[in-house]
């Protein structure tokens, strides 16, 4: 939304809301012209689960059928626009989520100024709970489903990898087929060679790597994620690209630049349009990965976290002590981490200098924290509650 890192755009934890005194994508696109909309899972304003978000919380989108926040694939809860009435769908809500996306497309194709559309889909899945109509769920054996070597060696935990697996691989089959629906939509309508498509997730799931599931560490299996795009009028497809991007900051000069429009001063990430369409074999040399502090609360980090990842190296560090480096070249399942090696000491101190060098420029600060509890906060059994509560006074809809 912003292309900046979270310690900059100022929301660098969950449950709170982001500063609005900045400039964000969906303004700019509206105020070049486009038709904005947006569809899902909000998690930008902070609040309560499954709650309204108010129209100046919405950052410059116009259309708007989603909710705050929350994971309910059943009897699933959004609003619409400046309703406050809550809705609740009864259908799956990957599903119900498209034909509010693909509707949205198709209204505005007729639209008198002939404005272009920029439209946003928030799925939930495959963010656990691992819940999905059964045709998904059995779509996929446990037996047939193949685990890294990085899973401990333990016939318990690689069965639960197993299974885990299985669901996670049905929820994901379940957004790949509507995913599928839009680009049919797209193909039907004669204008697919026109839009620009961007997949991406927001985490990975470490899935019982290394003994752990869920996210918030700096292994790959939490912090890689997909990103594909797809422009045939100025790129091929059908192409890998093996440059290091990050997502998170890239996205927003990489569409502004494809649509000719300038990118805010203010902006940290680089375009990728040199990548994919072809002129260039990189365009930068490194990421970056941050966890910033909060000392309370239910996902708190009281130790707060930097580190730097090249396309051979991942180097963690926190304010007083290096914690991890690993040979992703030579150990892509980061199994030994050599961060007291001396033979890997001068590796270390350079990874930890590009380090330093891009927390200074960028005005990092490890003492940058979220104070918890935000407004309005909820635990999980609170909002899940909440959620109940609004689901039984609730408009009901197919």
């Amino acid at each position: 939304m912003t292309g900046k890192y979270p310690h900059s755009h100022g929301l660098c934890a969950n449950h709170y809301p982001i500063p609005p005194d900045q400039i964000f994508l969906p303004q700019v696109l509206r105020d070049n012209g486009y038709q904005t909309g947006y569809f899902g899972k909000w998690h930008l304003n902070g609040g309560r689960k499954h709650d309204f978000v108010p129209p100046d919380q919405r950052l410059g989108f116009e259309t708007f059928v989603g909710f705050s926040r929350g994971h309910r694939y059943f009897e699933s809860i959004y609003y619409r626009d400046d309703d406050p009435r809550p809705y609740v769908s009864t259908r799956y809500e990957p599903d119900y989520q498209t034909d509010q996306l693909i509707g949205f497309m198709e209204d505005s194709l007729p639209d008198p100024q002939n404005r272009p559309f920029f439209g946003m889909i928030c799925y939930g899945p495959p963010h656990p709970p691992l819940t999905a109509p059964e045709e998904y769920l059995s779509l996929y054996s446990p037996d047939d489903i193949s685990i890294r070597g990085n899973v401990p060696d333990d016939a318990a935990v690689q069965r639960k990898a197993r299974e885990f697996l299985s669901k996670y691989y049905g929820l994901v089959r379940s957004v790949d087929d509507n995913i599928g629906r839009v680009l049919e939509w797209l193909d039907a309508r004669g204008i697919a060679d026109n839009t620009i498509v961007i997949l991406v997730s927001d985490h990975g799931e470490m899935a019982w790597e290394h003994g752990l599931l869920d996210k918030k560490n700096y292994f790959e299996a939490a912090m890689r994620v997909p990103f594909i795009v797809r422009f045939p009028q100025m790129f091929g497809g059908n192409r890998t690209v093996n440059g290091l991007v990050d997502p998170s900051i890239d996205i927003m000069p990489t569409l502004l630049e494809i649509c000719g429009m300038p990118i805010p001063r203010k902006v940290q990430g680089t375009s990728c349009l040199p990548l994919l369409d072809g002129t260039a074999a990189s365009i930068r040399d490194a990421v970056f990965y941050e966890i910033c502090m909060e000392r309370e609360g239910p996902e708190a980090f009281p130790i707060p976290e930097r580190g730097i990842r090249t396309q051979d190296w991942l180097y963690v560090r926190t304010r007083h002590a290096p914690k991890a480096l690993f040979d992703l070249k030579n150990d892509p399942l980061e199994m030994t981490n050599l961060v007291e090696s001396p033979l890997h000491r001068a590796v270390a101190e350079e990874l930890d200098r590009r380090l330093r060098a891009h927390m200074d420029a960028t005005e990092d600060d490890w003492d940058i924290e979220a104070v918890f509890p935000p407004p309005d906060f909820q635990t999980h059994r609170e909002g899940a509650s909440y959620a109940d509560a609004i689901a039984k006074r609730a408009v009901r809809v197919d």
